[in-house]
């Protein structure tokens, strides 16, 4: 069914703050915003079903402000509701005790989460009007939690399927185009496993990790005779193990010891296969990276409205997009995050040897503006429409980066 919701502007976590749409070149400006209502509309599918067991999701901006939550579905009922991350504007919330004074902002936080408690799966669609289930406390109103996203966390954990299944699971997962896929599974920097890999006839090949960090290691800079090689070994065994097999092989991840071999006091059992499942997942749900040939450009229709996006790889490169859709045209995009190798190109004025890098991601979004969505499936091949500059070929511009990111704004949903 058809619900129409209506949504007030969200302010920031702790102030009267938001910030305001901004080119590739603009600092995001804070400035105080009226309430104010936007309708919405969402399909809301009751009849949609989950599998049973945990899901994890993530919300993040690079590192500026995340949300990680957890939580568990039994027969469609939301259950054991969780921040495993809560992180804002340098603030982690998950922190804060009684008497400080942000604690009102962690107690409606955690009002969302008792209010979803026990509740069927479509509820997590009330987090678009938080003032309706969140208490105004000490000056903080409940309107001004940014229940968006805590649902695209949600929705990003539905999407990547179970974490930790309870029983028995499909391992029905369709057929997938041939080409290079990248996704990623990460908390706030204190993990994070990035995957790439490739399909041929639904068959896996190729696979490796572009990042695979967790408690402040870089277990891809670890070698021989470290104390945690055993650990880089046992990855790289789960890798092997998956090169060449059927896609649905990846579902073996949930019970790792069963083909993993214990080292050194580090059993197979103990690897985390549920996050590099996770990884593979957001990577099919993001589509082609590099597609091997021709490809589809069919997209669903979606619902009029604000989405954003993410594509990022620890910190070390983020694309952060908001765009609106409108009769499945694309509109007023811009870049929340700009980041590579320590640049961080919305900061990069005129003048500045990368400055014509700037340049040319803004010519993407002006190539966008109006266009009917599928256009998004240009960005692989940016160098038609993007001009060169100073030495700087349209060519080397990363468009599947920025798709990557406008497709998880898709399938986050409604923002």
């Amino acid at each position: 069914m058809k619900k129409i919701l209506s949504m007030g502007l969200v302010l920031a976590l702790s102030s009267g703050l938001v910030l305001s749409g901004c080119t590739a070149t603009e600092e995001p400006k804070e400035e105080v915003v009226a309430a104010e209502e936007t309708v919405v509309e969402e399909v809301v599918d009751a009849t949609a079903s989950y599998e049973d067991g945990r899901y994890r999701g993530i919300y993040e901006d690079r590192g500026v402000q995340q949300v990680s939550i957890q939580f568990h579905v039994e027969d469609n009922i939301l259950t054991d509701l969780s921040y495993r991350h809560l992180f804002h504007g340098g603030n982690d919330y998950r922190q804060i005790e009684e008497g400080h004074e942000l604690y009102p902002v962690v107690v409606q936080h955690q009002q969302i989460l008792e209010y979803l408690e026990g509740k069927p799966v479509e509820a997590m669609y009330d987090l678009y009007t938080p003032g309706d289930m969140v208490e105004d406390i000490d000056g903080f109103t409940g309107a001004t939690i940014r229940g968006s996203k805590i649902l695209s966390a949600m929705q990003d954990g539905l999407n990547r399927g179970l974490y930790t299944p309870a029983g028995d699971f499909s391992r029905d997962l369709g057929g997938y185009e041939d080409g290079r896929y990248r996704g990623v599974f990460g908390d706030r920097g204190d993990q994070q496993v990035s995957i790439q890999f490739h399909l041929e006839d639904n068959v896996l090949t190729d696979l490796s990790y572009r990042h695979l960090y967790h408690s402040g290691n870089d277990y891809r800079q670890i070698e021989e005779g470290h104390e945690l090689y055993p650990v880089v070994v046992q990855h790289q065994d789960m890798l092997d193990y998956l090169e060449g097999k059927p896609l649905e092989a990846i579902f073996d991840l949930y019970t790792p010891g069963d083909f993993i071999e214990d080292i050194d006091g580090f059993t197979g059992a103990t690897i985390r296969g549920n996050k590099v499942l996770s990884a593979i997942r957001d990577g099919l749900n993001r589509g082609l990276y590099t597609p091997a040939g021709d490809f589809s450009r069919d997209l669903e229709a979606y619902e009029d409205g604000r989405y954003r996006g993410i594509f990022g790889d620890r910190g070390a490169q983020q694309v952060s997009i908001q765009f609106h859709l409108e009769d499945n045209h694309i509109k007023d995009l811009s870049y929340r995050h700009l980041y590579h190798s320590g640049n961080d190109y919305r900061q990069i004025e005129e003048g500045h040897e990368l400055y014509p890098v700037v340049v040319q991601h803004q010519h993407i979004l002006e190539y966008l503006e109006g266009k009917p969505l599928a256009t998004i499936f240009d960005l692989y091949t940016p160098g038609d429409f993007v001009e060169d500059i100073d030495s700087f070929t349209g060519a080397t511009i990363r468009g599947n980066k920025i798709l990557s990111a406008i497709k998880d704004g898709l399938n986050r949903g409604i923002y």
